[in-house]
């Protein structure tokens, strides 16, 4: 019994990892801003749409503007 708290906190950090969430990348380039949103992305979606926004920026910053995540 005196482990159970410790196993209820691991349940409920599992719990809250699985959750899908709405992540949003912003890129401004040559004063033009586009935003783009993945909507109840989870796992791997999101990690996709991470990378993905992640490369935007590497290109944006050749031209002389920016992405980030929101």
């Amino acid at each position: 019994m005196k482990y159970l708290p410790t196993i209820a906190l691991f349940a409920l950090v599992l719990g809250l990892a699985s959750c899908s969430k709405d992540s949003t990348c912003t890129c401004e380039i040559a004063g033009e801003t586009t935003t783009t949103t993945c909507e109840g992305c989870s796992g791997d979606d999101l990690e996709a749409f991470e990378a993905a926004c992640t490369a935007s920026d590497a290109v944006a910053q050749l031209a002389g503007g920016s992405c980030s995540l929101d």
